[in-house]
């Protein structure tokens, strides 16, 4: 349904403006790179927390599954992509699946909480775009989550069957309470989001749209925020709206919006897919050898 609204008004926008001059195709080429490093920070955190649980990945296979990953996300609903890294790296990092899945939580906990951070400090104290109401809302939520985190933690700890269950998939998220390990993580997790303010405000670069680095925070911390609805793959239609929304928001026109969204959807789509699909083939044995792993894991 998003998806569809965006389409619609981009159809009644004026037509889109590409990459024309030297300085918008550099920009462009930049933007590909600083998502490319992004990735491989994001690879490498990934290799902490595994080692951290007591797994024992090969880093080719940290980094070359985590292009995996976003490659099954881009193509496919429903998250697949994560899907892909718990069956292909359990065995690889001589670990359960549990343990793995536990990972990816760590790293959603570490995304968010970064990502929350920045959109209230950006968007309330820098440019104003949150207002008193929204920090009341935002206030309310976070004691409603820590109330219910904490419910949920006493009823797991009373049931024994849960509670074994359950701890490997907490075990990561908990590990980031040890000082160094924790700080290291959200270090990284910092580095990656600097990064990919970097990417959009490359992208406005070679969209006609040049924008500062706050600004470009505050577009990739909004896009974030809307990436967490539920949406088809590649966070199409969710992504779209907050990318409209928030260049509207900086002054930019509905062309502008437009031409943003469909360079931005080249650069952290057409690349890491590719290369997720090269991976896939070469060194993990396609789509049927994941199959065949899925089918064996259920045996």
């Amino acid at each position: 349904m998003a998806l569809a609204g965006v389409v619609w008004w981009a159809l009644h926008q004026e037509p889109p403006k590409f990459p024309d001059e030297p300085g918008e195709w550099l920009d462009l080429a930049l933007a590909v790179l600083l998502y490319a490093f992004a990735t491989v920070v994001r690879g490498e955190r990934w290799q902490r927390l595994l080692e951290d649980e007591g797994a024992r990945p090969h880093r080719v296979d940290s980094q070359m599954l985590n292009v995996v990953g976003y490659m099954g996300n881009n193509v496919l609903p429903a998250r697949a992509g994560d899907a892909f890294r718990v069956v292909l790296m359990a065995p690889r990092a001589q670990t359960s699946r549990r343990t793995v899945v536990g990972t990816l939580v760590a790293e959603r906990v570490l995304d968010v909480t970064v990502i929350l951070a920045v959109f209230v400090i950006v968007g309330y104290a820098v440019l104003g775009a949150v207002g008193n109401g929204s920090l009341e809302a935002i206030g309310i939520a976070t004691v409603v989550l820590i109330a219910g985190a904490f419910g949920a933690y006493r009823l797991v700890r009373r049931n024994e069957r849960l509670h074994a269950f359950l701890v490997p998939l907490a075990s990561a998220t908990l590990g980031l309470r040890r000082a160094h390990h924790g700080l290291i993580q959200l270090a990284l997790t910092v580095l990656i989001w600097a990064t990919e303010a970097g990417v959009w405000i490359a992208v406005g670069g070679a969209a006609g749209f040049p924008m500062d680095f706050v600004e470009g925070l505050y577009l990739v911390a909004l896009a974030s925020i809307f990436s967490m609805i539920p949406s088809g793959p590649g966070y199409a239609g969710t992504q779209d709206t907050a990318v409209a929304v928030g260049i509207k928001a900086l002054g930019g026109s509905g062309s502008v919006a437009v031409s943003y969204i469909v360079l931005l959807r080249f650069v952290i789509v057409v690349p890491i897919t590719v290369l997720g699909f090269v991976f896939l083939a070469a060194r993990y044995g396609g789509l049927a050898r994941l199959r065949a792993a899925r089918t064996e894991a259920r045996a």
